[in-house]
């Protein structure tokens, strides 16, 4: 007999919905973690740079309007924010802590897993069985190979919300989600902020004119945007740092921090020894029910590298969880109601980029839309401008688009489904909730324009989006 029905390696997002979905199935489950429960996002992503964007944001409305603050000043500041960084960690944290887990019904075991078999893994060297495993191990900050780069000091999403001393110039090297949120909080704070990306426009998986309204509103704040500019170099100075760019500009800074996306994690795990395949990234392997190439080992979550966001690491720990004890017949015509495996899809995963303004997307972008259905998409777009309450709330900045395409029988415009959105403003990350179970239920857009929204809201702008494909 097995040690646990359910073994878990990780004890991130992903890991603890998996976990939890195992107890509430009346699974024995141990969940492995070599540092604490809550994993990446709970003390290095999510939770610490929410809490960071939002006390720079509080800092920046009190400072609005005020003489330029002192050193004293904004050294107080800084220790205030980061003090209600780590307080916020430490309340969510004691929540996934193993005691409370153990109260839940999960064991914790502390350790290095190591695989020795398909159902054996080794906890700091002591073999422990189990029917199924589920993968959770997350993914760190990819380390860029730059010159210089390796005898340079540098911070990452982990080191930066150790630091307890505002950086005087803090040099951001890459202009994804990562960077542009760090970037935009510690000028905030008052740091001189240099924001390098080598592509032409920050966020260069959204649409360009959302690029365009974020890039505006780092301009506006003081962020010396440099896109367009690879860092050839790295070098360690006096002073702190210098950065060499592809053009041969130099520039130089008290702090670096590196911003430029997520590796996976397998390392020390063996896989060889489970008979889990990984690809050419070194990302896990599995089919659309999270299965791996081992039949008994599923993986969820960024080590998969598919979306790498904490929603999807939940929501795929819960379906490995399920899937690994399900069979693949039962349930066929209603998976997951009458009891069968569920697949995994991510074509419809909101996400958001956690800037002031915010950009929330789900699905296509405009481009994508057009590529995949030709002349037959259809966009719409409202400006915050025009709408009342961005105005009233002195935010006109961003817009609402709604990207549209028709069924494949029904084709006319009353047959209009969303296949995208993207939503720009102080609140676009509320709004795009809407436009994801527009989504998920294959709503008519008919049935958007026809819901009535209350004003003066933020919402009221897909409203009229919607409205726009009707004349």
């Amino acid at each position: 007999m097995s040690d646990y029905d359910l073994m878990v390696i990780g004890a991130g997002a992903a890991g603890l919905a998996a976990a939890r979905a195992g107890v509430r199935a009346g699974r024995r489950v141990a969940l492995v973690e070599r540092e604490l429960p809550g994993g990446e996002c709970t003390y290095y992503g999510c939770v610490p740079s929410k809490t960071l964007l939002a006390g720079a944001g509080r800092t920046a409305v009190t400072r609005h309007g005020q003489p330029a603050p002192d050193a004293a000043r904004l050294a107080a500041d800084f220790t205030a924010v980061m003090t209600g960084v780590r307080d916020v960690i430490a309340e969510i944290g004691a929540e996934e802590s193993a005691p409370a887990l153990k109260a839940a019904g999960i064991e914790v075991l502390t350790g290095e897993a190591c695989f020795l078999s398909p159902n054996i893994v080794a906890v700091d060297g002591r073999p422990v069985t189990a029917q199924r495993i589920v993968l959770a191990t997350g993914a760190r900050a990819l380390v860029p190979a730059i010159p210089g780069l390796a005898d340079t000091p540098y911070l990452d999403n982990r080191s930066v919300f150790a630091l307890a001393e505002l950086p005087a110039h803090l040099i951001v090297l890459g202009g994804g989600a990562i960077g542009c949120k760090l970037a935009q909080a510690f000028r905030r704070l008052g740091s001189r902020v240099t924001l390098i990306e080598s592509a032409q426009r920050v966020l260069g998986v959204e649409e360009p004119e959302a690029s365009q309204v974020v890039a505006d509103a780092f301009r506006k704040e003081g962020i010396d945007l440099r896109t367009g500019s690879a860092a050839d170099r790295v070098d360690r100075t006096a002073d702190g740092v210098s950065v060499t760019l592809a053009a041969g500009a130099t520039v130089a800074g008290s702090h670096l921090l590196i911003g430029l996306g997520r590796q996976v994690v397998t390392d020390g795990l063996d896989l060889d020894a489970a008979g889990v395949r990984v690809d050419d990234r070194g990302s896990i392997i599995t089919d659309s029910y999270l299965r791996t190439t081992a039949p008994t080992v599923y993986a969820a979550g960024d080590c998969t590298a598919r979306l790498q966001f904490t929603h999807v690491a939940d929501e795929q720990g819960r379906l490995a969880a399920a899937n690994a004890f399900t069979g693949p017949v039962r349930g066929r015509l209603l998976p997951g109601i009458a009891g069968g495996r569920q697949t995994w899809s991510d074509r419809v995963v909101p996400w958001v980029t956690y800037t002031d303004p915010e950009v929330g997307r789900v699905g296509l972008s405009e481009a994508q839309a057009y590529a995949t259905y030709g002349e037959r998409a259809r966009v719409s777009v409202v400006r915050m401008s025009a709408m009342d309450r961005p105005r009233c709330a002195g935010e006109p900045e961003g817009f609402v688009k709604l990207v549209a395409a028709p069924g494949r029988v029904l084709r006319g415009t009353p047959f209009l489904k969303l296949v995208g959105m993207t939503a720009v403003c102080t609140r676009g990350g509320e709004l795009i909730g809407e436009g994801a179970l527009a989504m998920r239920a294959g709503m008519l857009l008919a049935r958007l324009a026809q819901t009535i929204h209350a004003y003066p809201t933020w919402s009221l702008a897909i409203q009229q989006a919607a409205a726009q494909f009707f004349g």
